[in-house]
């Protein structure tokens, strides 16, 4: 028995040892993502090294951009190359699958959620984790949760809205309401270019928007299966239970249509297809030549919109600022309802599986009330502290926040696992005004959509894989810019377009209906 005792007793100590041991391997992940900035140092402020010496690692950033993130992954991973952690936007489930099939991904244990149950919750949010998982025969990719813990709506749907100029609008009459139609917000546009409120003159743009953007102003509006800006739910079953092509609908002729008229008459800057996605903004809230503009509704944006419009126009924000919802002609809201993730996390299928374990280990606590806490707000009773109704009571002069303390928050912190969406709705570091006007955004969308106009996630769609499925990639936004640009007939330029790509669709099509 002494004998049997001393052995466990050196295999305790050995294991121990090799825990330890385990523990003081310190890591440097070589990360690639978008939106970050390679002259920052994101090893170098407190937060940043509050969780590196927490966790013995540090950050090697690789700077990916919207435009080359899909290409530099493809080349990655086919050149079985990728870095240990890549955050890629855009899931594109056939090629996922491809990748998968051929080990060119790295696979979770089988038992990841039991050891990472934080973690595991916020995955299991996104509704994509367990989808994938399930037909891929494993875990391989970790979908990031828009919300987790502050659901806005029943239905989560996209933040874009519709920015006007609320002085002007009471200038000339024009009502102030939560939600109007694309013809409605014509007409509005139509009397700012008959009676220039704003003394404007000839630099004068009823509405700045953007090729991207537009859709949401005029076919996505009246079609959430028309395409376009960020999202790419185009099949969809009709009445008759047999799948169509959203873009070949009378619905999204009809926004076509509006926005034909909407250039015809002069109501968009006359270059408007030349417009990189910020300038139509600009023109809003710095240059104060434009009626209205589309923007995301969240409170960061308001804010900074309060700021610029301060700044540069020496405006007062609840003046001369209302945000509302944009509905189709029907009189409903139209939008696909998202699925409750942005982008997605994967990893090097090379990594060695205790360097893996320690990035879960970050992925697990940052998912945890503490860790969202410092990631959000920074350090309790330096930054913030918790009030007596359990508040949260922030620490940080007027237009200060954790973000623009501690540069590493974001993007690296702040896109771990949970997004930012989900706590803006109770960051004190926003006026409440702005979080309740998000808030009430999404409801105003939920109470003007229904089970068809709000379309629901068909997983049928949203995982079919196949040659055909992946050879469909339209840039929906500059393809109506083109269409309502082109002479002729906007019907006729539209049925043309639609025929045109009739060899890419059918095909996919037909297998969907096969199913």
């Amino acid at each position: 028995m002494k004998k049997l005792l001393a052995v466990l007793l050196t295999l305790c100590m050995l294991l121990s040892c090799v825990s330890a041991l385990a523990e003081s391997t310190h890591y440097t992940y070589q990360q690639a993502t978008t939106s970050v900035n390679e002259s920052v140092d994101y090893n170098g402020d407190a937060l940043s090294k509050y969780f590196e010496d927490k966790f013995n690692f540090d950050w090697d950033i690789i700077s990916l951009t919207n435009e080359n993130a899909e290409e530099n992954v493809r080349i990655w991973i086919n050149a079985m190359n990728l870095p240990d952690v890549t955050i890629n936007n855009t899931y594109r489930n056939g090629e996922m699958m491809n990748y998968i099939q051929q080990g060119l991904l790295y696979r979770f244990p089988d038992d990841w959620k039991e050891r990472w149950p934080n973690a595991a919750k916020a995955f299991e949010l996104t509704s994509l984790g367990d989808a994938v998982a399930e037909q891929a025969g494993g875990t391989y990719i970790f979908p990031r949760a828009i919300f987790a813990n502050n659901y806005p709506a029943e239905k989560i749907v996209t933040h874009m809205s519709v920015y006007l100029r609320k002085d002007w609008a009471e200038a000339v009459g024009f009502p102030i309401k939560d939600a109007y139609k694309t013809s409605e917000l014509m007409e509005f546009a139509r009397l700012l270019k008959e009676k220039d409120p704003g003394n404007v003159g000839s630099r004068l743009i009823p509405i700045a928007v953007q090729p991207l953007w537009a859709p949401y102003l005029f076919t996505l509006a009246n079609s959430a299966y028309s395409g376009g800006a960020d999202t790419d739910l185009t099949f969809y079953k009709d009445a008759e239970g047999k799948y169509q092509w959203g873009p070949a609908s009378e619905e999204t002729l009809t926004g076509l249509k509006l926005y034909r008229q909407a250039y015809e008459e002069g109501l968009l800057a006359p270059e408007f297809y030349t417009y990189t996605n910020t300038e139509a903004n600009e023109d809003f809230y710095i240059a104060g030549v434009a009626g209205m503009t589309i923007m995301q509704g969240m409170a960061s944006f308001m804010q900074l919109t309060d700021s610029y419009v301060t700044e540069n126009l020496g405006l007062n924000y609840d003046d001369a600022v209302h945000v509302a919802v944009v509905l189709g002609e029907d009189g409903k809201y139209h939008a696909p309802e998202l699925i409750n993730y942005s982008g997605y996390i994967m990893f090097n299928p090379k990594m060695e599986q205790a360097k893996f374990e320690r990035y879960m280990d970050l992925m697990d606590y940052a998912a945890t009330e503490e860790g969202q806490m410092i990631i959000r707000m920074g350090f309790q009773g330096e930054d913030w502290d918790w009030g007596e109704n359990g508040e949260i009571i922030s620490h940080y002069e007027e237009g200060q926040s954790a973000r623009s303390k501690y540069p590493s928050i974001y993007p690296v912190y702040h896109r771990l696992v949970i997004m930012s969406d989900d706590f803006t709705l109770i960051n004190p570091n926003y006026a409440q005004k702005y979080r309740d006007r998000v808030a009430q955004l999404y409801i105003t969308k939920n109470e003007y959509g229904d089970d068809v106009s709000i379309a629901p996630v068909d997983w049928n769609v949203m995982l079919h894989s196949s040659e055909a499925m992946n050879r469909v990639s339209v840039a929906y936004g500059e393809e109506y810019a083109t269409i309502i640009l082109q002479d002729g007939d906007v019907e006729q330029n539209w049925k043309d377009w639609v025929a045109s790509y009739d060899y890419l669709i059918a095909p996919v099509l037909e297998e969907l209906n096969a199913k």
